[in-house]
């Protein structure tokens, strides 16, 4: 990738970083940015579908906050379908890691390549997950790249 593209890449990095800002969850913020061609598909961050109650005490209950939360990823792909507009083709920029579910999303939408924001350290509880889901993108033919914002 030269220097060119790379800048490309962090500045869709450092947008998908503004919209986790977005989410309500107190613990973990997480945004998707979808792009074709330079240009914004769609974004999505992790929170309540909409119309539902999302304050405070429901957010810090962590198991019915679990139950009842979208993924980044999935409201990106989500908000496209809404609009009428194509994910095939699409590069996805993730702040983290997606999940194994949220992968295979992204490998039905036609996403053809994840980027995902570099972490210092991924918390233990969910590793196995994570592993799960880059062997699904690999199996997939999906590239996984990390990226510096």
């Amino acid at each position: 990738m030269n220097a060119s593209e790379y800048v490309w890449h962090q500045r869709f990095m450092k947008l998908a970083a503004l919209v986790a800002g977005w989410s309500k969850d107190p613990s973990t913020k997480v945004a998707c940015v979808l792009v074709k061609e330079r240009r914004i598909i769609s974004t999505g961050f992790n929170g309540f579908p909409k119309g539902i109650n999302d304050d405070i005490n429901r957010l810090m209950d962590r198991e019915e906050k679990y139950e009842l939360t979208i993924h980044a990823e999935t409201n990106a792909i989500i908000t496209a379908a809404i609009h009428g507009v194509s994910t095939n083709g699409c590069s996805a920029y993730i702040t983290m890691h997606p999940c194994s579910r949220c992968a295979a999303a992204l490998i039905n939408a036609g996403i053809k390549d994840v980027y995902v924001m570099s972490w210092d350290s991924v918390p233990s509880r969910w590793i196995e997950n994570f592993i799960l889901s880059a062997k699904l993108l690999e199996e997939a033919g999906v590239p996984l790249i990390s990226i510096d914002p």
